[in-house]
C-alpha cells in the first residue's frame, strides 16, 4: 500500500503546475464581446487600492493552479478598480457597495451571480459553477449579496484572534478557531505555520480525530502531494474511525476527482497508463461510499489512452448524461479532440446526437451553445 501511496502522490505531484488567474486588460464592452465569441460569461473582480481583502484575494486566491485553470478555461477574466477609469460607472449599473465584489455577467451584459468578500478557492470555484449552471435566482442573488454584505462590515474575527495569539494563547481549541478564521480571511500562509505547529504537538492517534479534521480536510493547509496528504493516504482506517467514514470518504474522493480531472482535462499528458492504473488499485483498495464514478473516470482516463474509441463512447452514455452542468463545461470536449483522427464516421454521428441531446438538457445558454457548435462544427473535422 506505501508503495501504491508514493507512486500516486508523485503522479499528483507532476500533476500540479502553476497556472495563475489571467486577468485581460479590456474595457467590460470589449470583455463582453470576447465573451460572446467564445460562448463564455464575464468575471469582473470589482476592487478598490486600499482594499485589504482584495489584495489577500490577489495573492493568496487568485494566483492558485485549481483557480486559474478553472477560471481561464471558463471565463474572459476581467478586473476594475472601482474609484478609477469606468470602475464608478460599473459601480453604479451593478450596484457595487462593498469590496471585493465579484461579478459573473453573460455576453449581453446581465447579472447572473453576485458575491461579494474573500473567497477560497473551492467557494470561488463553487460560484463560477452555480454562475454557469443558473440555480442563482435574482431573489436569492439579492439574499446573498447583502448577507455578504453584512459580512464584509463585520469586524474581522481573525484580526480579534490575533491579539489572542500575540498575547501567547497557545490553547489547541484556540489555535484550530484561529486556523479556520484565518483561512476565511484567505492568509493561508499563517494558517499553514500555525497548523504545522498544532500537529507537531499531537500523538499520531489524536491526529485521527475530528477536533483536528480541519487540517486535512482544507487542500490550502493539506495541498498535493504534501506530508499532510501523504499522512491521510497511509492513515485512511485510523482517520475513518476518529472522524467518520462519510467525511474521510468525501475528502479523499474529491482528491481523487480533482486529479482524475485534470487528466481527462489534458491537463497533464505525461501520465502514464501505469500511473493510471495506480490510481485504480488505490482507489480499489480504498472501497470510497458514493464514488462509483471514480471509477467510470478511470476507464475513461484507459479508453483515451488506449484509443479505445468504442469504449470512449461507451462511458460518455453512462457518465455525462448524469453529470452537472459546470462540470460538462471543462470535462466533454477534451477527451473527444485527442482522439483526432481515430473516430469512424459512424462513431462521429453517435457523439454528434450524444452532444445534442446532452445540450438540450442544460439550462445554461454558453454552455448549451459551446455543446451544439461542438457537435455541428468541431466533431465533423475531427
Amino acid at each position: 500500500m506505501k508503495k501504491f501511496v508514493l507512486l500516486f502522490t508523485c503522479m499528483l505531484i507532476a500533476i500540479s503546475v502553476f497556472a495563475q488567474t489571467n486577468f485581460q486588460e479590456l474595457t467590460l464592452a470589449k470583455a463582453l464581446e470576447k465573451a460572446k465569441m467564445e460562448n463564455k460569461y464575464v468575471f469582473v473582480d470589482c476592487y478598490t487600492s486600499w482594499c485589504g481583502p482584495c489584495k489577500m484575494m490577489t495573492a493568496n486566491v487568485l494566483p492558485l493552479k485549481e483557480v486559474g485553470e478553472y477560471m481561464n478555461e471558463t471565463f474572459v477574466c476581467v478586473k476594475f478598480d472601482m474609484e478609477k477609469g469606468e470602475g464608478p460607472a460599473l459601480a453604479k449599473k451593478y450596484e457595487v457597495q462593498a469590496f471585493p465584489t465579484l461579478l459573473y455577467i453573460d455576453s449581453k451584459g446581465e447579472l447572473k451571480h453576485c458575491v461579494v468578500g474573500m473567497q477560497d478557492a473551492d467557494v470561488l470555484i463553487g460560484n463560477g459553477r452555480t454562475a454557469l449552471s443558473g440555480e442563482a435566482s435574482l431573489e436569492t442573488l439579492q439574499a446573498r449579496y447583502e448577507a455578504r454584505v453584512k459580512e464584509a462590515f463585520d469586524d474581522n474575527s481573525a484580526g480579534k484572534l490575533a491579539v489572542e495569539y500575540e498575547k501567547g494563547n497557545r490553547d489547541r481549541d484556540f489555535l484550530m478557531t484561529y486556523i479556520k478564521a484565518l483561512v476565511k480571511a484567505c492568509d493561508v500562509e499563517k494558517a499553514h505555520k500555525i497548523s504545522e505547529d498544532v500537529l507537531a504537538s499531537l500523538s499520531d492517534d489524536e491526529k485521527c480525530t475530528e477536533p483536528y479534521w480541519f487540517i486535512y480536510e482544507n487542500l490550502d493547509l493539506s495541498p498535493i502531494g504534501s506530508n499532510n496528504m501523504m499522512y491521510l493516504l497511509q492513515h485512511m482506517d485510523q482517520f475513518r474511525q476518529g472522524v467518520g467514514v462519510e467525511k474521510v470518504d468525501s475528502v479523499v474522493g474529491n482528491l481523487f476527482a480533482i486529479q482524475l480531472e485534470n487528466i481527462l482535462r489534458g491537463r497533464n499528458r505525461t501520465v502514464t497508463l501505469e500511473d493510471v492504473e495506480v490510481a485504480g488499485k488505490m482507489l480499489e483498495s480504498y472501497h470510497l461510499e458514493g464514488h462509483d464514478y471514480l471509477n467510470d473516470y478511470i476507464a475513461l482516463i484507459k479508453a483515451v489512452k488506449t484509443e479505445n474509441t468504442d469504449d470512449v463512447i461507451k462511458l460518455y452514455k453512462k457518465v455525462f448524461p448524469k453529470m452537472d452542468a459546470g462540470k460538462i463545461a471543462y470535462l466533454y470536449f477534451t477527451p473527444i479532440t485527442t482522439l483526432k483522427g481515430k473516430w469512424s464516421v459512424k462513431q462521429k454521428k453517435a457523439l454528434s446526437a450524444l452532444t445534442k441531446k446532452i445540450a438540450g438538457n442544460v439550462t445554461s445558454i454558453p454552455i448549451q451553445s459551446s455543446l451544439m457548435g461542438f457537435a455541428n462544427i468541431t466533431l465533423p473535422k475531427l
